[in-house]
This record gives structure tokens, sequence and C-alpha cells, in this order.
């Protein structure tokens, strides 16, 4: 019988590869049997830092009301430092008061909800809103010469937008939390509150633009007729809270910043504490 050529090279390349193989794996047998220990490190350049994981947290009610909290401290705190630049006219300083003491009220209904929520209160600013938010908004307006930042040509206005902003931005968290709350009373409190930072924004809206052009009911002066009025956006939007401030630049634009609600890495959780 007569084997084809290319037959006869196949069959030897396959138990060429195969022989190759079995020696391959005679030789890794023979090394393990050699040293039983298995290798526990291994070579690397530089040292990875140790790291600390944070405590196992959920967002329960308790949660929700304590960073609720932590935001109207940081509406107090920032009301407190504005009125301190000397800034301000004295009836928009009155204004701020009110507003100061408003959220103060507001932290101390929440203080009881949260005790009931099976929470610890917790009246002290939300440091990482400070951080990510009011503290760049702040130097914007007041500048800070050691990290180059120049003072707002228009400070007083800038403070305006800065509180319009945080009310706005006060008014989405708790409409936010109205669908999050599994509490139906906390929900109503929530909205309770949140009418009042609404109310807040309303009026600051009013000073930015007088007589509430483009949103309130009006009459053309020319035809007797009334105005169209819209607002100028989707209501209730928990989109992030958008506005212009600092020093204006050569092109005629100020450094926009927005603001968002807070989320999973700046609730106020159980293990946080003032």
């Amino acid at each position: 019988m007569n084997i084809p050529a290319n037959d006869n090279a196949f069959n030897r390349r396959k138990f060429l590869q195969s022989g190759g193989l079995a020696l391959a794996s005679a030789a890794i047998l023979a090394a393990c049997g050699k040293n039983d220990k298995v290798a526990t490190s291994y070579p690397r350049i530089g040292n990875s830092p140790t790291t600390t994981g944070l405590p196992t947290a959920h967002v329960t009610d308790a949660v929700l009301l304590r960073t609720a909290s932590s935001l109207e401290w940081c509406a107090i705190d920032a009301y407190t430092a504005v009125a301190a630049l000397g800034l301000l006219p004295s009836a928009a300083t009155s204004v701020v008061k009110r507003f100061q003491a408003d959220h103060k009220a507001h932290s101390a209904a929440l203080t009881p909800l949260i005790k009931k929520a099976g929470g610890e209160p917790f009246e002290c600013a939300n440091e990482r809103i400070n951080e990510l938010y009011i503290g760049p908004a702040v130097e914007l307006i007041t500048g800070n010469e050691s990290k180059g930042i120049p003072a707002s040509d228009t400070p007083v206005d800038d403070l305006i937008v800065l509180a319009h902003g945080l009310e706005n931005l006060a008014a989405a968290t708790y409409q936010y939390y109205v669908s999050l709350l599994a509490t139906p009373a906390l929900r109503g409190a929530a909205m309770t509150i949140g009418q009042d930072e609404a109310r807040h924004a309303a009026v600051l809206a009013q000073v930015i633009i007088p007589d509430g052009k483009g949103i309130a009911p009006s009459t053309n002066e020319t035809t007797g007729k009334p105005n169209p009025a819209a607002v100028p956006g989707a209501f209730g939007s928990l989109a992030a809270v958008t506005f212009s401030i600092g020093k204006t630049s050569e092109a005629g634009t100020k450094t926009q910043l927005s603001l968002d609600t807070p989320s999973l890495n700046s609730l106020a959780y159980e293990y946080a504490s003032c």
C-alpha cells in the first residue's frame, strides 16, 4: 500500500509536536517534584499603598434627612459668610438674615424627624458640598491670590446669583427626596420644607430680574393685551443648577458653575459626624 507523501509529512509533524509536548510536560512535572513550596510573593517595582474601605452604609430615611439638614447648614454658613463681607445693601442684608433664620428653623424641624427615623441629628454643613460647590464659588467672588483667582468685578450681583443657586439646589434636593423617603409622613415634611426653599429662590429671582420679566403676567403697553408668560425651563427640574459668577473675562463671560443634588459620596451616612 502506497502512503501519499503529504500524509507522511503530516504524521511526522504530529509525532514531533506530541513528543515535544510530552517532553515539556515531563520537565514541568520534574521541576514541581523538586520544589513543593508555592511562591507567595513576586518581584515588583515600588510599593502599592494600603487602602482602608469605608464602613458599610445604607441609604435610609435617617441618612436622607441628615443630608438635608447638612444642606440647611451649608446655606446657614454661606449666608453668614455673605453678611460678613459687608458688600450687600441694607435691604438685601435683611433678606439674607430672614433666609438664614428660615434655614435654621428647617434644621430644627428635621432634628426630631431624624431621631424618630432612628438616626443621630446632623447639625453642621456638608463638607463635600462645601468642597465641591460653595468654596469654589465664594473664591470666584472674593478672589484667592494664592490660587491666582481674581476677585469678581460684580460681587454683589454674584452673591445674589450664588444664593439663588443654593436655594434652587435645596428645593431640588427635597423634591428628589420625596421619591426616596420610605415613610409617607417624612415625604410630607420634605415637601413642606422644599416649598420654602422654592419661595426663597423665587424672591431672589425677582432681585436678579426685576418685575419678573418673562415669567410673570404682564400687559403690553402698546396694545393693552396680555404678554405671553412662560417659565423658562422644565418646572421642578432635577437637572444641575447652573449659573455664572466671577470676574468678567475679556470675552465678556464669567465662570460657569453647576450644582448637583447630593449623590452617594456626599450623603451624611450614620458613621459621619460633625
